[in-house]
């Protein structure tokens, strides 16, 4: 009967520790999926201390809910550099908003004609920057320059480079509304971010598209079709640019042609400070989010220390440059070395710095 009884406690006992070790292997994955975690929460603690009004709930929302659009962009814009050969979309900011403006001329139907009008609209732009990578072989970074500068024109000249008032009855929703007490816009952001996580590391959409990023040739020789692939993040990207385009009218209350202007900037930043390669290939959107959460969360502490919004951008890019310099992996490569080959760069940034500072003074 002891022995039973020993026998039993001994399994209880096994099967603890068989479970923690399972939930601590889970949460280091769950880390090691953008290793600028640690940088978030450093960021965090400092800002806490600098800022009495930086950690509140309040805050973290305000941040978060304004920082849905760039996340938006941001996700689909870290699906088309992972399907590499210089993968990239200039357009996203331009397609919002000309996707915004194009949903503002439908308002008098309701949020039922505007949403559907602006996704289209992404789409379109979508489809059109994946068909001229694919099909006419030209360059991302051109295609995707050309319809920028098409979208913009669009919205421009549909608005007359004034903002349009909207007023369509539900577009407040998404700006204002609550689901479960969260704010419309995390829930929309974090639905997004969970799905396309989900897709890109449970399906073979995903799998195929890591294939593609990282050996191009290798994954057509496998019977993947690449032209399809890409042409598809790109639509994805624009139908993301879309919906971004409708929270910002919505923020706003405007269709604005220049609401999203160098938002395209911005996605790109958030996806290599979250740890994917602009090969392609390599990287998650969760390390995208944290990317997204850190640059808004700098930017929010800035301005609450009054830091004026030129010296918010140097020093944004400055973390950018050095942040990333010291947490990018590279193969075969230590980190200790990455420093020291960054040190040169740091010093003349240093440099750069003193000398605007003597100026200003």
């Amino acid at each position: 009967m002891t022995q039973t009884i020993t026998q039993t406690s001994s399994a209880s006992e096994g099967a603890a520790a068989t479970a923690r070790m399972q939930t601590t292997s889970r949460l280091r994955r769950v880390i090691a999926l953008s290793g600028m975690v640690p940088a978030l929460i450093v960021l965090i603690v400092v800002g806490s201390v600098l800022s009495p009004a930086f950690l509140t709930a309040t805050n973290f929302s305000n941040v978060l809910r304004l920082g849905a659009v760039i996340g938006l962009l941001a996700v689909g814009q870290t699906i088309v550099v992972l399907s590499g050969r210089g993968g990239i979309d200039l357009s996203v900011a331009h397609v919002a908003s000309a996707s915004a403006v194009v949903g503002s001329l439908y308002q008098a139907w309701g949020l039922p004609a505007v949403l559907p009008a602006a996704l289209a609209t992404g789409l379109f732009f979508g489809v059109v920057n994946g068909i001229g990578v694919t099909f006419s072989n030209l360059q991302p970074f051109i295609v995707t320059l050309a319809t920028m500068t098409i979208a913009q024109g669009v919205a421009f000249e549909l608005t007359n480079a004034s903002p349009l008032p909207v007023s369509a009855p539900g577009l407040s929703w998404f700006s204002t509304g609550l689901i479960l007490g969260i704010p419309v816009p995390i829930v929309i952001l974090a639905a997004v971010v969970i799905l396309g996580q989900l897709v890109l590391s449970g399906t073979t959409f995903g799998r195929s598209l890591y294939a593609v990023g990282g050996n191009e040739e290798a994954a057509y020789g496998a019977g993947i079709d690449t032209r399809k692939y890409r042409i598809g993040v790109y639509a994805i990207s624009g139908v993301l640019a879309s919906l971004a385009g409708v929270l910002g009218m919505a923020q706003l209350n405007t269709a604005d042609p220049n609401f999203a202007n160098g938002y395209e900037l911005s996605s790109i930043a958030a996806v290599v400070v979250g740890g994917t390669l602009l090969a392609g290939g390599r990287g998650n959107i969760w390390g995208t989010l944290v990317g997204v959460v850190i640059m808004a969360l700098v930017s929010n502490l800035l301005n609450l220390l009054n830091v004026n919004q030129w010296t918010n951008l140097m020093v944004t890019g400055l973390i950018i440059v050095i942040v990333v310099s010291l947490n990018r992996p590279a193969e075969g490569q230590p980190r200790r070395e990455r420093i020291l080959k960054s040190l040169p760069l740091f010093g003349l940034l240093l440099l750069g710095a003193i000398a605007l500072y003597g100026i200003l003074k």
